[in-house]
């Protein structure tokens, strides 16, 4: 008597666990914050009865509603994992089947290092580098654009997607980074074409 696998997944495939990455809260938080101050000034230049600042009212309720918008869209950044492939769920969703992906890659924009000694993934790296992944940890300073160290799915044609999670930014940290790093590049190994080469 044979038994039937549920989800139709035969026994002799060994399909990729289904895994989801998601951003922490603190990613978000700015996006609220900004959206709660323009509400604010908003409200502020309504009640001035100022012509003038009547007009700028307009200006920043816009901007309430951009920072709103983001901090919602931004809820739902993720990365899922499946037996199919590589779900991406950022400002557009993508879908990368496992016979498309060569691997992935840690990668870091900006510049500026993070304090000597910041805990990622439970281990302690220098301000330079994180040792097993490559990336280097870098933090927003005043006079720049923040900074971020994502994750890139690489596909077999070369081309490069970044993954919206797990993400490390200036303001948002993310402990088990280098750790869920490692898992995607496994299951990339495992599942995909391999490692990169």
């Amino acid at each position: 008597m044979s038994e039937s696998v549920p989800g139709g997944i035969s026994q002799v495939s060994d399909p990729a666990p289904d895994v989801e990455y998601r951003l922490s809260p603190e990613y978000r938080r700015p996006m609220l914050v900004r959206c709660a101050v323009s509400a604010v000034l908003t409200g502020i230049c309504l009640a001035s009865r100022n012509a003038t600042l009547e007009d700028a009212a307009y200006a920043t309720g816009a901007l309430a509603v951009i920072f709103g918008i983001l901090y919602l869209w931004r809820g739902r950044f993720a990365t899922k994992v499946t037996g199919r492939g590589v779900e991406v769920h950022g400002y557009f969703n993508h879908f990368v089947p496992w016979d498309a992906i060569r691997g992935i890659e840690v990668v870091s924009f900006g510049g500026g290092d993070l304090p000597a000694g910041q805990d990622y993934g439970g281990q302690l790296y220098s301000s330079t580098s994180m040792r097993g992944t490559g990336v280097r940890m870098v933090r927003a300073s005043p006079n720049r654009m923040a900074v971020l160290a994502a994750i890139k799915l690489v596909r077999a044609n070369g081309r490069k997607l970044r993954l919206r999670a797990p993400l490390v930014s200036g303001w948002a940290a993310d402990p088990d980074f280098t750790d869920k790093a490692r898992q995607l590049e496994q299951l990339c190994a495992k599942y995909g074409r391999g490692a990169l080469g």
